[in-house]
C-alpha cells in the first residue's frame, strides 16, 4: 500500500506552457517539503526537461530559468534531494491530485494523507514501478 507523507495542490494562473507548469509544481513541492522540515526528499516529475535543467550547472536563459533557480536554492536545505524523471504512465497520482485541486479555490495541503482518488492512483503508480 502507498503511504503519502504529504500532498498539495496549488493552482497557478497565467502559466505560459507546460514547462512552466511543471517547474512551478516542482518549486511548490520542494517548498512544501522544506516547510515541513523534511531532510530527505525525492521529487518525481514527468518533464525530463525540467529535471535536466534542475541538475544542470549551465547558464539557462529559458522562460523557466528563474523558477529552476528557485528550485535549486530551496533544495539546498535538504541533506539529500533526488529529482527523478518518471514516465507519465507511472505518475498518474500527480495528475489526479492536480485534477482534484481544481475543485478548490486556492492551495490545499494534506499531511499524512491525500484525497482518496490520489491515494488510489499512487498505489497504481507504485505497482507500475514495481513491475518495470
Amino acid at each position: 500500500m502507498a503511504f503519502i507523507l504529504a500532498a498539495c495542490s496549488n493552482p497557478h494562473s497565467h502559466v505560459a506552457d507546460h514547462f512552466q507548469a511543471e517547474a512551478l509544481a516542482c518549486l511548490v513541492a520542494v517548498t512544501f517539503a522544506k516547510d515541513l522540515d523534511f531532510t530527505r526528499v525525492i521529487i518525481e516529475g514527468d518533464s525530463l526537461t525540467i529535471i535536466k535543467k534542475r541538475a544542470s550547472e549551465a547558464i539557462d536563459v529559458s522562460l523557466v530559468s528563474p523558477t529552476v533557480a528557485d528550485i535549486k536554492e530551496v533544495a539546498k536545505v535538504f541533506q539529500d534531494a533526488g529529482f527523478n524523471f518518471v514516465h507519465r504512465e507511472a505518475n498518474v497520482a500527480a495528475h489526479t491530485l492536480a485534477q482534484e485541486g481544481k475543485m478548490y479555490n486556492g492551495p490545499m495541503y494534506w499531511i499524512e494523507e491525500a484525497p482518496p482518488r490520489s491515494t488510489f492512483a499512487a498505489e497504481k503508480d507504485r505497482e507500475q514501478l514495481v513491475h518495470v
